[in-house]
């Protein structure tokens, strides 16, 4: 096996920065972190959609580390998203259906992707590790593809002399040019040296998902009632219900998601940390327009906390794919047996967005049972 010099001499440095800055084609990603260890980041994983689903790309591994795999997505306006789903693809690769605002800007279409990386590797072997930080910055690493086993895999080491690629790293997406060649798996803690799938390999994996040539979800991912959306609990409403489609806030554990708002039944709440005000929480899942009057406020298992919220505004869209929002009300909720109710002038809606401004105590939490939309005229 010929292994290429790792190493190159400073005349490069010109060549890496002009890397750095290219413009980027098909490559569109998120963080992958845990909603138990906010501060970790667990991994990286590439976005895409097919056939109105949202799609995640990543190691499978990753997948497994958390068990509600939650992604922030790059970019200023923070998407954030979740896997409902996590399928595995085989030799380490797995990918995840996604929930939530993420939804609104995922990626690239499967189909647009090029799968051809043969003229890039021929071209040479200087490239970059592309991924997210954990507040939605980009970061970069100058690698050196050193090996090419002629199977689907690449080998990769760090260009700079004393960085290292780390274990954070995995789902990050090898750039030859402004071309992702392939998709870090995984990095050896002794030689420093990153394993790398390549796109045209990967691809093959993730066409036979769309196929449905891949059709079981993996057992290991979330099946405790207190873990994730897919968990025991049902957790997800009937098809047609109102159903929480994206938040602006992380949960304070994987047994208080967001999706909890308008589950089935009365047991767990949704919890959250809000470093900064509003939290928003966007409701949406009707397949036609509704006549919407108002929104109860229901603290259910979240009881008589001071996180309860207290001064709300409410917002509707009759546009689901393109939100155009508009306010519609706002006020302070005064909960009776555990109820607040804030109602309005009848307006049609098929998206809602609840703003939350301030709780009834906690400066930097905020808690909630359920919330159910008023239909109909009064």
């Amino acid at each position: 096996m010929r292994m290429r010099d790792a190493r190159r001499p400073a005349v490069f440095a010109a060549g890496v920065a002009l890397l750095l800055a290219l413009p980027l084609a098909h490559a569109q990603q998120a963080v992958v972190r845990s909603y138990d260890a906010p501060e970790l980041e667990v991994g990286q994983a590439w976005l895409m959609h097919s056939g109105g689903r949202c799609f995640a790309v990543l190691p499978f591994h990753v997948a497994q580390e958390t068990s509600v795999p939650s992604l922030l997505r790059e970019g200023p306006r923070g998407l954030r998203g979740e896997g409902v789903e996590v399928v595995d693809l085989g030799d380490d690769a797995a990918v995840a259906v996604l929930a939530g605002g993420i939804g609104q800007d995922c990626g690239y279409s499967v189909g647009s992707i090029p799968r051809s990386v043969e003229r890039r590797l021929r071209d040479g072997g200087l490239g970059t590790l592309r991924s997210v930080n954990g507040d939605g910055t980009l970061g970069r690493l100058a690698v050196t593809v050193v090996d090419d086993d002629g199977a689907g895999l690449l080998r990769v080491l760090p260009t700079v002399e004393g960085e290292r690629i780390r274990k954070g790293h995995s789902g990050s997406l090898l750039l030859l040019g402004d071309q992702p060649v392939g998709m870090l798996l995984s990095v050896s803690a002794r030689s420093g040296v990153g394993t790398v799938i390549r796109t045209d390999a990967l691809m093959a994996k993730v066409d036979a998902f769309v196929r449905g040539g891949v059709a079981a979800p993996a057992p290991a991912v979330a099946s405790s009632p207190a873990q994730g959306p897919a968990a025991a609990g049902a957790i997800a409403p009937a098809s047609g219900a109102w159903q929480v489609t994206g938040w602006s806030v992380d949960p304070t554990g994987s047994g208080h998601i967001a999706a909890r708002l308008t589950s089935g039944g009365s047991e767990g709440f949704w919890a959250a940390r809000v470093p900064q005000w509003p939290a928003a929480v966007e409701l949406g899942g009707p397949d036609a327009v509704r006549i919407v009057r108002g929104v109860e406020f229901i603290a259910g298992e979240a009881g008589d906390s001071p996180a309860l919220p207290a001064r709300v505004q409410v917002m509707t869209s009759v546009n689901a794919e393109r939100p155009a929002w508009r306010a519609v009300t706002s006020g302070t909720l005064e909960y009776v047996d555990g109820v607040a109710r804030l109602e309005f002038l009848p307006v049609r809606a098929r998206l809602l967005r609840l703003e939350i401004y301030a709780t009834r105590g906690a400066p930097a939490e905020v808690a909630l049972g359920r919330v159910r939309i008023l239909e109909g005229e009064r």
